[in-house]
């Protein structure tokens, strides 16, 4: 019995150790991964349900929730693909540019200063000091010291990513390799402008390949199209930097529009205006019979005319003719009177 009871309490005490070095572990890697409220190695956020990771040197990693693997909290494996630099393939929902750098994400556009640096994540913009490290990200401002290590941070990225919350995955992120780099020390990006497509569905046979800047020759780097996304049969979408639209918070973003481009509800406001127009000039036409009431104003002067005015004469002299008449009248009568009474007086 006591050699049982001894058996038992090995096992008990194995197991607590075990549980407590795996807790451990988890611990160190987050401090690891974080220097003060989880940033300082990276800059971690959610845009539309992507989670970037964003590096001091400008490269960025990515994780997408509702399409990558199922992953159990206590997850622990050294080797496991979880974000897209760690061997994950999300390349249905990404699209590169002729550089192979990634110009969008499912609906979200990403875009890079003249270095290849990233520059703006949907609505977060990412800034960098004069030493070529992250300056802002969003309304979160980074410090560093004399030495240009990283000191502590300021504000928030925005009002959905207040302050860090640990993740497990967030040990998965890393920066790209050397054949997915994109940052250059020359500007190489400054007269380039990537083509986006609105994602209607995943793409099909699209991959990651070597960029232009892993695959240059001395300093000089050359655009590929092969490295492009092809749309194929999608229309393009005309986002542009600093403008991509409202934010949906965790929603999927639809085409800014919204990515949508202006000109098409101009057309649509301008067609109803020129009918407008055209109505009342078809009125007018009706109503210019007016033209009709010049007889009217002619009729006037016959009123006034002077035709009629020795009517008004005429009247006169037939109203004093019949009195002279009716006069002539009594006084014949009046002699015929009297000329019978003096017949009958005598």
């Amino acid at each position: 019995m006591k050699q049982l009871i001894a058996l038992f309490t090995s096992i008990l005490f194995i197991g607590f150790t075990a549980n407590a070095t795996a807790t451990n572990h988890i611990e160190t890697n987050s401090i690891n991964s974080s220097s003060v409220r989880g940033y300082g190695n990276s800059f971690i956020f959610v845009e539309q349900n992507i989670e970037f990771s964003i590096f001091p040197d400008g490269q960025f990693d990515f994780y997408m929730p509702n399409y990558g693997p199922s992953i159990n909290v206590s997850v622990n494996t050294p080797n496991a693909s979880i974000s897209f630099n760690s061997g994950y393939d999300y390349n249905a929902y990404v699209q590169y540019d002729e550089f192979g750098a990634i110009v969008q994400i499912e609906h979200v556009p990403v875009f890079y200063d003249y270095y290849g640096r990233v520059s703006q994540v949907g609505n977060v913009l990412i800034n960098y000091n004069g030493f070529g490290y992250v300056h802002q990200v969003g309304g979160l401002y980074v410090h560093y010291n004399r030495y240009n290590r990283f000191s502590h941070c300021s504000g928030f990225i925005n009002i959905h990513n207040r302050f860090y919350v640990f993740r497990p995955w967030h040990t998965y992120f890393r920066i790209p390799s050397f054949n997915h780099c994109v940052v250059f020390n020359r500007p190489y990006r400054q007269h380039y402008r990537p083509v986006r497509y609105q994602y209607t569905r995943p793409f099909v046979n699209n991959h990651r390949r070597t960029t232009a800047v892993a695959s240059r020759r001395g300093n000089t780097i050359t655009r590929r199209s092969e490295l492009a996304t092809r749309g194929n049969d999608r229309p393009r979408s005309t986002v542009n930097a600093n403008s991509v639209g409202p934010r949906r918070g965790n929603a999927t973003a639809s085409p800014r529009t919204n990515t949508q481009s202006t000109p098409r509800p101009r057309v649509t406001t301008s067609n109803p205006r020129s009918s407008v127009s055209t109505k009342p000039r078809t009125t007018n036409n009706t109503v210019k019979p007016r033209v009709s009431t010049r007889p009217k104003t002619q009729s006037k002067p016959r009123v006034t005319s002077p035709s009629r005015t020795p009517s008004k004469s005429r009247v006169q002299k037939s109203a004093s003719r019949s009195k002279v008449s009716h006069a002539s009248r009594k006084t014949s009568s009046s002699n015929k009177r009297t000329a019978s009474t003096s017949r009958k007086r005598r």
